[in-house]
């Protein structure tokens, strides 16, 4: 689900929303390609960034529907709003790592083009929901309570796999938090055996 965050453009450029073209509670995918929506209104903002001669973000959407096309010919294609999102914030790394380099090396003309191409991604970044702390921390609850109510002792990694399957699927999550929450509920509710040293 795309938020209702507005898309920040240009104050010189007449941009339009990008999430204006499409009803919040619509769903996830697009009905005909199977691609999440932002991706049709990637296309529509990369003509709007030729017509306004906009070199960065032209060159940005560029980038990123040429990798689109690469992997649906890899039969590897962008299917939904996570895959998407992954997609961005690797070109967001990208970007970062590549103006740090220019910044040691005095670059400061790259260094500010990067920065711009950081923008833009960041930008549509932000359209999307992702799920806060709370919603993770009440997700897991749930989850292992579930296992308990089954008379089964939640295991991490089983716990991890109903979430991906569940509450979890193709949602936008912080995967290292998700992680160290799960260990840290599943050790509460069934804390390790100790050893035979600490017998």
């Amino acid at each position: 689900m795309i938020s209702s965050r507005a898309l920040t453009r240009p104050a010189s450029k007449s941009w339009q929303c990008w999430r204006c073209s499409f009803s919040t509670s619509s769903a996830s995918y697009n009905v005909d390609t199977g691609a999440p929506p932002l991706l049709a209104q990637l296309r529509t903002d990369m003509k709007e960034a030729l017509k306004a001669k906009d070199k960065t973000r032209l060159n940005v959407l560029r980038g990123i529907l040429t990798e689109t096309t690469s992997l649906e010919k890899e039969s590897k294609g962008i299917k939904t709003n996570k895959q998407l999102y992954k997609l961005l914030q690797k070109r967001k790394s990208a970007s970062l790592n590549a103006a740090k380099e220019f910044q040691a090396a005095n670059r400061e003309d790259l260094t500010g083009k990067e920065n711009e191409q950081i923008g833009i991604l960041q930008g549509y970044l932000n359209g999307f929901d992702t799920m806060t702390a709370d919603e993770i921390v009440g997700a897991i609850q749930a989850t292992i309570q579930e296992f308990e109510t089954e008379g089964v002792t939640p295991k991490r990694d089983k716990v991890r796999a109903r979430l991906s399957r569940g509450a979890f699927e193709d949602k936008i999550l912080d995967e290292a938090l998700v992680a160290k929450t799960i260990n840290r509920m599943v050790h509460e509710v069934a804390p390790s055996k100790p050893s035979a040293a600490q017998v």
